[in-house]
């Protein structure tokens, strides 16, 4: 049957196309993002546009969903992230197409690399829900590939407020332009377990992937009210945290320099801004790491924090 997929041009026009998605993966953030809430707050603070949505069509019936979320001042999105499958027989098939228009448009608007991310159950691997089989199985035929798998914590008040220990000495920092925290961040990437931060390294100048990404954080993990350089005991640089103030923030960036790492900092700096952030009335704090970084998931546990979702990366080859 024909397929037509649709690229809305105004706000109006992309929320009533994508009111009444679902997802099916079963995890909070991945009902989230489709929620009439989530959507009209994102499309009136730009998070969202009409250009990064596209709906699937077949006799007159809406078959399929995808959009994209980023950053209000930048030009590109950052990730796919909405999903809707619909109920259709071809349902893979569709979100093929949709996720080979997405990759087309979004490389003609001038992005070079597209990436997707779903948030599936911490089980997925033992028990994977048929819609993640599905999606997996479209972005595969769209000629993605998995770049990381991640996991991600939350922190309520029920969990305790952290202690901190006075092994650490935490000074604020100017702003994300702060040439001490540029160079903590920037030092931070030697023998990183990110995979995000590997592969951007092999193309990228460390010093100016460092004031790019401490940008684009501010926008996730801002203001910069409480991010931290922290010293030891001897004045040395051990690291750096940032994190948002509000009710429902983000732990942005927990990073340790090479020459401090096995000393257990990531869990104080991890434990500074969790107790920073109850201080200023968070009711949920969620934080994420790779699969392979063990000692950063870690130090989420030994905070408080517990797993609760997974997140797949996905880019396109």
């Amino acid at each position: 049957m024909h397929l037509s997929i649709t690229r809305p041009n105004t706000p109006e026009q992309a929320l009533a196309l994508l009111r009444g998605a679902r997802s099916e993966l079963g995890t909070y953030i991945a009902d989230l993002v489709v929620t009439d809430d989530h959507l009209t707050t994102a499309f009136a603070a730009r998070k969202r546009r009409p250009e990064w949505v596209w709906t699937a069509h077949r006799d007159g019936r809406t078959v399929g969903r995808l959009a994209a979320w980023g950053a209000p001042a930048n030009d590109h999105p950052w990730i796919v992230d909405l999903f809707e499958l619909g109920a259709e027989p071809d349902r893979v098939e569709t979100m093929t197409e949709l996720l080979r228009q997405a990759v087309a448009d979004l490389r003609a608007d001038g992005l070079e690399q597209v990436e997707l991310n779903l948030h599936p159950p911490a089980g997925w691997r033992d028990d994977p829900p048929p819609a993640l089989t599905d999606l997996l199985a479209a972005a595969k035929a769209a000629r993605f590939e998995i770049l990381v798998t991640r996991r991600r914590f939350r922190w309520t008040p029920d969990a305790g407020v952290p202690s901190v220990g006075d092994r650490l000495r935490f000074e604020p920092v100017s702003g994300p332009d702060d040439p001490v925290l540029a160079d903590a961040y920037r030092r931070t990437f030697e023998g990183s377990l990110d995979a995000h931060t590997q592969r951007s390294l092999r193309t990228r100048d460390a010093a100016e992937l460092a004031a790019e990404e401490l940008a684009d954080m501010v926008n996730y993990a801002g203001p910069v009210d409480g991010w931290r350089v922290a010293y030891d005991v001897d004045g040395a640089l051990a690291g750096l945290v940032t994190g948002d103030p509000g009710t429902k923030v983000f732990t942005g960036y927990v990073g340790v320099v090479p020459e401090q790492r096995g000393h257990g900092y990531a869990r104080e700096l991890l434990a500074w801004m969790t107790r920073w952030q109850a201080e200023q009335g968070a009711e949920k704090v969620v934080g994420e790491t790779d699969d392979a970084n063990v000692p950063m998931a870690n130090a989420f546990e030994a905070v408080g924090f517990v797993q609760e979702s997974a997140r797949i990366d996905l880019v396109s080859g």
